[in-house]
């Protein structure tokens, strides 16, 4: 006949009370969980289960499986988009607890702006898309400090003017 080994075993109460031997397990049947003994801790180091939900303390090596870890209560999906930002809170172990889409909402008022911009970004001018200017018509233009042109009209050129001649003019960039 086989040799029986039989461990001590009790209840958490029980087992919370009892100082093992150094090396000494116990059985903890209130929640089917291993203690491992110091010889001096009373209720010694528990282990934790498949089922058990205790904080693991010091886990430095080896593989955590995802059916050891409780529910955080966090649908497992893909937050955020061009129109939503992700806002989550994390607790002290660095486990999201809780997350939700928040809209995004903002108001640009007297900024520079980088990147690509498109016309429907833009505000109109009060130009009226069109070509100026040709052989007999000099285009005549406002800039603003934005670089955008606020106003334009044609100006005729100058009749009389002909070949080998010179001619002088100035631009004037309003503000």
């Amino acid at each position: 006949m086989p040799t029986q080994v039989q461990f001590r075993r009790g209840t958490t109460a029980q087992n919370n009370s009892f100082t093992g031997a150094a090396g000494e397990l116990s059985v903890n049947t209130s929640n089917s969980t291993i203690r491992v003994h110091d010889g001096s801790t009373a209720g010694g180091s528990e282990l934790a289960t498949v089922t058990y939900s205790s904080n693991v303390s010091n886990f430095s090596t080896g593989t955590l499986s995802v059916t050891r870890l409780a529910t955080s209560g966090v649908s497992a999906a893909t937050y955020g988009n061009a129109t939503l930002i992700p806002s989550f809170t994390v607790d002290t172990y660095g486990r999201i607890t809780s997350v939700s889409n928040v809209a995004i909402s903002a108001t640009v008022a007297n900024s520079n702006i980088t990147g690509n911009i498109i016309a429907s970004q833009l505000q109109p001018t009060g130009v009226t898309a069109s070509t100026y200017g040709n052989a007999t018509i000099i285009p005549s233009f406002t800039v603003d400090a934005q670089g955008r042109i606020t106003s334009v009209s044609n100006v005729a050129v100058v009749a009389g003017l002909t070949a080998g001649k010179s001619l002088a003019f100035s631009i004037v960039f309003g503000n």
